[in-house]
């Protein structure tokens, strides 16, 4: 429909029509057809005054573009690991949904707070596919309870290989104390404020993380050795071996895992009498080319150590797993050599520091025109350089399979690096401990996903390319675009990102 104004000579009144256009092949000009008056032109503002309401136009077919790589390679992934299914089984679709709606945008928006949500939900497409309040965030959060995250470990537990499961502890700072486990400890970060101490079980087939445990502050370890002990019970897995860091080696969790009849291999200090007895009897044995191994440039040696437990008369079978590291031992020179030149010039300069009290005492004595180096003491100290020691109760294992185990365990370094710096859990703001554990959950859902990202990521060589952020960055560009009544559609994907998704085992969305 056309509209004409017409101009009354009499009134001044322009007039407005609505009419139909033709083209008039005898008179050669547009004509119009069914002229229907729809009001006037008001004189002093120039708009439309209708005769009557007008009827409104017909709503366009609502549509959107959302951006959809980086949240489709997260799907796939979570698929293909059996992440979505268990989520699913433990939380319920709902929650399952939302879960890991709010674990791609941890993972999209590293580090971004949970306020941010709903304006990354609106550009984005996700599983959840509606917005977030905060309100309902924290609803999602304190609606996530301790029965349904353990019947989520056991059925991670059940993807788990039979290798060993890597185990240690990171602390996570808090700004409120009244979450029930927040304790004043000893933080590893350093950070002037009460803490949460984070325990996470990763198994070293898969490089996944299986579980994880927030415990108080200020726990002793063979405390937690325990817990640890019955959870595995409760995930019904059967037989576990764990790997563990040195700073969880004490005759109580020895002993413990000992009693509880599993495999396990900890790194143990040098420091300990029976350990530098056993270097001291077989120096010349590990030094010996027959104990060289090329690959991995060390020395090694398996030793047969029967272990006493406490109270005990019997021993039980045990294995001491000797190393010498060649460059190991020359930056440990380079790095005393440092040492010793700073402390002596703090003594100098009269420049002490509180800190270094008994490393004074250790490498130097005072004489009559100073201070004088401690040889002897710089001697002692030389002779422990390059060397390094495990403890396993694991017959199967020789020296270079113990060696190569312990040292996957910086997987676990690794998911603690993504728990604190990526997935912005360095410090948390949260006061309710229902609260606290539901988003500590979410976390641990996007620290799965982050980590077999990783993986992948390293098995391509795309980790020599990109970084994380850079690789998600380069195919978040891909678009869908929805309109109601027809299918979504994929706007373009370019060759580059075709071989992101081949090179990391998933399917490339398709154009159409």
């Amino acid at each position: 429909m056309a509209q004409i104004r017409q101009t009354n000579r009499k009134t001044g009144i322009v007039y407005v029509y609505e009419a139909e256009p033709f083209w008039d092949k005898e008179r050669k000009q547009s004509r119009y057809l069914n002229r229907k008056m729809i009001g006037h032109i008001d004189p002093d503002t120039g708009e439309l005054v209708p005769n009557r309401p007008l009827k409104p136009a017909p709503a366009a077919p609502s549509s959107a573009r959302l951006f959809y790589g980086a949240t489709n390679l997260l799907d796939q992934l979570a698929n293909q690991i059996g992440l979505d299914k268990d989520l699913t089984k433990s939380m319920g679709d709902d929650a399952a949904k939302a879960i890991l709606s709010f674990a791609q945008f941890l993972i999209c928006q590293e580090p971004a707070p949970a306020s941010r949500f709903n304006l990354w939900a609106r550009t984005h497409a996700h599983r959840l596919d509606q917005e977030l309040s905060s309100q309902r965030l924290s609803e999602l959060f304190a609606s996530i309870k301790q029965p349904a995250i353990q019947a989520f470990f056991r059925a991670r537990a059940k993807r788990a290989g039979n290798d060993y499961w890597f185990f240690d502890t990171t602390s996570i700072s808090s700004y409120s104390q009244l979450l029930k486990k927040v304790r004043w400890g000893k933080n590893k970060d350093g950070v002037p404020l009460p803490q949460i101490n984070l325990a996470v079980v990763k198994d070293a087939t898969t490089g996944l993380p299986l579980s994880f445990k927030d415990v108080p502050g200020n726990i002793a370890d063979f405390t937690l050795v325990k817990q640890l002990l019955a959870d595995f019970d409760n995930y019904e897995t059967g037989r576990v071996k764990l790997c563990l860091d040195r700073g969880f080696y004490s005759q109580t969790n020895i002993d413990g895992l000992m009693d509880a009849h599993m495999k396990f291999l900890i790194g143990v200090r040098t420091g300990l009498n029976y350990v530098k007895q056993t270097l001291d009897e077989h120096h010349h044995d590990l030094r010996s080319p027959e104990c060289y191994s090329e690959d991995r440039d060390v020395y090694g040696l398996r030793l047969a150590h029967p272990w006493t437990p406490a109270g005990q008369e019997t021993t039980k079978r045990s294995y001491l797993h000797l190393y010498y590291d060649p460059q190991r031992a020359v930056d440990e020179e380079k790095t005393l050599s440092k040492l010793i030149i700073k402390l002596h010039r703090e003594l100098d300069t009269g420049q002490t520091t509180p800190d270094h009290k008994n490393l004074y005492t250790k490498f130097f004595h005072k004489t009559k025109t100073g201070w004088a180096i401690n040889h002897d003491a710089i001697e002692a100290e030389r002779h422990k350089h390059g060397y390094f020691a495990l403890l396993s109760n694991d017959a199967s294992l020789d020296c270079w399979q113990a060696l190569d185990i312990y040292r996957s365990k910086d997987q676990i370094e690794k998911a603690f690096h993504n728990i604190k710096d990526r997935l912005n859990l360095r410090t948390t703001g949260v006061h309710n401990q229902e609260t606290w554990t539901g988003k500590l959950f979410t976390v641990f859902t996007a620290l799965i996903l982050t980590t077999e990202l990783q993986c992948r990521m390293k098995t391509a060589g795309l980790n020599k390319q990109y970084t994380l952020t850079e690789l998600l960055d380069q195919i978040e560009t891909i678009e869908q675009y929805r309109s109601a009544g027809h299918r979504p559609s994929i706007l373009n994907i370019t060759k580059t990102q075709t071989e992101i998704y081949t090179k990391l085992d998933t399917t490339p969305p398709t154009t159409s």
